[in-house]
This record gives C-alpha cells, structure tokens and sequence, in this order.
C-alpha cells in the first residue's frame, strides 16, 4: 500500500510537471502571436503616416495655385486702376470745354443785350425782332443754367472718379497684402510637409525600435522558459544526489522506497527539464538570428537619421 501510494504521489507530480510545461509551451505561443500582432499594428501606422504626408504634398500644390489666382487678380485690379485715371483726364478734359462754352454764351448773352438796345431805335419790324431776340435771350439763359447744373455734375462725376481711384488703389495694396499672405501660406504648408516627412521618419524609425523591442521581448521569454527548464533539471539532479546519498549513508532499510521515489522523481525532472531545454535551444537560435537583423536594420536606420 505504502507503495502503491508513493507511485500515485510520483505520477501526480509528473503529471503536474508535464502540464506545467505544456502550459509554458502556451504561453510562448500566445507571447510569439501577440508580437505578430504588435508588428502588423506598426505597419497601419506606418501607412497612415505616409498617407498624411501625402495629402500635405496635394494641400501644398492647392495653395501654390491660389497664390497664382491672386497674382492674377492683382494684374486686373492694376489694369482697372489705370483705366479709372484715364477716365479722370477725359472727364478734366471735358469740365475744360463745359467752361469755355460757357463763357462764348456769356458773351453772346452781352451782344444780345446790345442788339435789344439797338432794336429799340428801329421800327416795328425791330420790336418784332425784339421779341424773338428777348425769346432767345430766355432760352440762351435757360441754357445757361443747364451748362452750369451740367457743371455742377461734372465736377460731382469728377471727385467720384478721385473717390473711385483712391478706392482701387486701396484694394489694390489690399489685394498685394493678400498675395503676401497667401506665399506665406504658401511657405507655412511647405515647412508642414517637411515636418510631415520628417514625422514619417521619426514614425518610421519608431516602429523598427517597436519591432526590436518585441524580438527582445520574445527572446527574453524563451530565455526565461531555458532558465526555468535549467532550474528543473538542476532540482532533479539535486532529488537524484539527495536520494542517492541517502542510500548510500543509510543502506537497505524501510527508507528505501522514500530514497527510491526522490531518485524517480529528479530523474523525470530532468528529463523533462533537458526535453524542454533542447526545444528551447532551438527557438533561441532563431530569435538570435532574428535579433541580428533587427539589430543591423535599426544601426543603419541610426546613421541615416543622422545624416540627415
């Protein structure tokens, strides 16, 4: 009986040691997947970046074309400008001609009155002659004051024509000031372009350090996992020493079995221990080549960044 319960104790324990290795085996797979998974994260946010570079790149070209738009404006408003002040001079040349007219009617008014005094002398026919030269003289100062409010509204046209010019000189300077304001826009998309690409590098760079910081993380688990087979085996050479030496000090005796069990027991161990040491042995090698890669990638991606 004592044996057979001593067998079950032994077969317990390598039971649990056995699941206690498969469970580690899980562990490692789920830890190599979720670097997988960090890797493929890195790689969309690689993407994204270079999409937004992208995008500044067209936003840059838009403005360069809205800054020839207002290049173009500029060029009409000017064009405008000049055929304002020539409209000015045509409209001093016409105040200049109104007036010379009217002093030719002034004196036509003076001539008329003299004639009405000559009229006066004559006969009849003279005062008929009056009456249509008294007509005329009604009409020429009708007339008169016609020229003079025509006057009157051409010096108004004039000082609106002035009002005009000073108004598209103002828009003028306002339209240069958003030419300037539009290079400066101009200027500000291109320097956040560059900052964009420049974003894109340190992104890039970024997501390598995550790469390698995941194959040391990986390579430090599967180290972690030698270390514990290690200690394994180290404790079933240690039950196989303790056992044998128990043997060997108190002989044959009832105590046999005891000393028999822990000699079983540290042989399973490290059994399983050096079982599970030799697959490891195994996945360390190929993260050692992986993290050679990494290394050698992030060191020239290092000295790119600084030539640059």
């Amino acid at each position: 009986m004592v044996k057979n319960s001593n067998e079950q104790q032994i077969d317990n324990a390598m039971n649990i040691l056995v699941e206690l290795a498969e469970e580690e085996n899980k562990l490692t797979g789920n830890l190599i997947n979720l670097a997988g998974k960090r890797n493929e994260m890195a790689e969309s946010r690689t993407l994204d970046s270079k999409i937004r570079s992208e995008l500044a790149e067209e936003r840059t070209s838009l403005a360069q074309v809205q800054t020839e738009d207002a290049k173009i404006r500029t060029d009409l408003a000017q064009v405008q400008t000049e055929d304002a002040k020539i409209r000015t001079d045509l409209a001093k040349d016409q105040t200049v001609l109104v007036r010379k007219q009217t002093e030719f009617q002034s004196q036509n008014t003076e001539m008329a009155e003299r004639r009405t005094s000559l009229s006066e002398t004559r006969s009849g026919y003279a005062k008929k002659r009056t009456l249509l030269s008294e007509k005329r003289s009604g009409l020429a100062e009708t007339r008169t004051d016609l020229s003079s409010r025509r006057t009157d509204l051409a010096t108004d046209r004039t000082d609106m024509a002035e009002t005009r010019t000073d108004r598209s000189s103002k828009r003028t300077d306002l339209a240069n000031l958003r030419t300037n304001l539009s290079q400066e826009r101009t200027s500000l998309a291109t320097d956040r372009t560059n900052l964009a690409g420049k974003r894109t590098e340190f992104s890039e760079s970024r997501t390598d350090l995550a790469n390698t910081r995941t194959g040391l993380s990986s390579y430090r688990s599967v180290l972690a996992k030698g270390r514990t087979e290690l200690a394994f085996i180290r404790t079933g050479l240690a039950f196989i020493a303790l056992g044998t030496g128990l043997m060997r000090f108190f002989g044959m005796g009832p105590w046999t079995i005891l000393d028999g069990s822990l000699i079983v027991m540290g042989t399973t161990s490290a059994f399983f221990g050096m079982k599970g040491f030799i697959v490891t042995m195994k996945y360390e090698k190929i993260f050692a080549g992986k993290l050679k890669d990494f290394l050698t990638i992030t060191s020239e991606l290092g000295a790119g960044g600084k030539e640059n």
